[in-house]
């Protein structure tokens, strides 16, 4: 009878390792826009998503770029964090960077814009309320044009932010 039993064992993630993943992992959250909006939720989500690439990395020897300070794009990350968001959602509603068509009770504002932040915050019954931050792209940069919008008063389009 033959011994089915792996050639190695698994080993966990050593303290230097957890160490340099830690410094990854912020160096990479510094890389996104300030007004991204990524919530404490979907950090905590991505952070151990982030540690089994990073420790896989490092244990096949492919982190040296990161190590040696060539950041990735910007969009890369927060293009990941913006997937583990849109994964949270379990409606259909829009996602960080997805171009909305506002139709609220402020008419005279009633147009398309980027959803750049989202708050997510239970009521004392135990539900959830959704408001969006939504920005307008003028002169290369995301300005903030509405905030604390309800999820009724926009409709999600096809469309997702790409820097120009």
């Amino acid at each position: 009878m033959t011994s089915i039993e792996p050639v190695r064992r698994a080993v966990p993630a050593s303290e230097g390792e957890r160490e340099q993943m830690e410094a990854a992992f912020r160096a990479a959250l510094e890389q996104l826009p300030a007004n991204t909006g990524v919530t404490y939720v979907v950090r905590q989500l991505a952070r151990p998503l982030f540690e089994v690439g990073w420790v896989w990395g490092v244990r096949t020897g492919h982190t040296g770029p990161a190590l040696a300070d060539v950041p990735l794009p910007p969009h890369t990350f927060g293009t990941a964090l913006s997937n583990v968001a849109a994964a949270l959602d379990d409606e259909s509603g829009p996602c960080i960077g997805q171009l909305v068509s506002y139709h609220g009770s402020q008419e005279c504002c009633h147009g398309r814009y980027w959803v750049t932040q989202i708050d997510r915050q239970l009521d004392a019954q135990g539900r959830e309320s959704v408001r969006y931050r939504l920005s307008g792209y003028t002169r290369g940069e995301l300005r903030t044009a509405l905030s604390g919008v309800h999820a009724e008063s926009v409709t999600a389009l096809p469309q997702h932010f790409q820097m120009p």
